[in-house]
């Protein structure tokens, strides 16, 4: 009798190996801490396709409340923001969400996240989703060093 237990774990193996690259890397990810009894707030992170195509996220999702992929822009001197139904990334780009621009908007929070909790963030893309633990904290990680202290 043939033993396929080896060739098949092999085979697993190579199939989860290159089904991991075909999603991004979520990086640097972190939920803004707001005043009590807020329903709103934001997360922010880095994506980085791996993959060798270009890869499309389809969705965010958290399970602390409603999540979707929202971009503030400027127009006319006004800030506004929009929702994003889609996202392409090209292989190898690295897409950044920061405050002011492309980011993921948590709404309907049962109970608002505080400073130093930590809140699941998971990407959906057209590969798969990626999910990543996102701390609370008051600010982006690097903004030590940055004046906008309003």
């Amino acid at each position: 009798m043939i033993d396929l237990r080896v060739p098949l774990l092999a085979l697993l193996t190579v199939v989860g190996v290159n089904a991991l690259a075909q999603t991004p890397e979520l990086s640097g990810a972190w939920v803004r801490a707001m005043p009590p009894g807020q329903r709103m707030t934001a997360a922010y992170l880095q994506l980085r396709n791996l993959a060798a195509d270009t890869i499309t996220v389809v969705g965010v999702s958290s399970d602390i409340g409603m999540a979707s992929l929202h971009e503030t822009r400027l127009e006319g001197g006004r800030s506004s923001m929009h929702a994003v139904a889609s996202l392409d990334i090209a292989a190898g780009e690295v897409v950044s969400m920061e405050p002011g621009g492309l980011h993921i908007m948590l709404m309907g929070l049962q109970t608002t996240p505080v400073e130093g909790d930590s809140v699941p963030v998971c990407v959906q893309t057209s590969e798969g989703d990626v999910c990543v633990d996102a701390k609370v904290q008051r600010a982006a990680p690097d903004t030590h060093n940055s004046h906008d202290h309003h």
